[in-house]
């Protein structure tokens, strides 16, 4: 099934925190990229509601400059 292998959210998010443009690093997120494109392009929109939320730089800047947070 599926499921037994599925990367926890906790995972993920480390994956992300990770990333430092490293040869094999970098692969798979071209890997990732294609397998996105063919399963649900819309995902790769520009104006996704995620991706617009992953570039928001206001959000970025004041957590940086608010380390208590907001």
């Amino acid at each position: 099934m599926i499921d037994d292998n599925r990367i926890s959210e906790t995972k993920w998010l480390e994956v992300l925190l990770w990333f430092r443009s490293a040869p094999h690093q970098v692969r798979a997120a071209i890997m990732l990229y294609d397998a996105i494109s063919k399963s649900d392009p819309c995902l790769l929109d520009s104006n996704a509601e995620w991706f617009r939320c992953f570039c928001d730089r206001d959000k970025l800047v004041k957590s940086a400059m608010h380390s208590e947070g907001e």
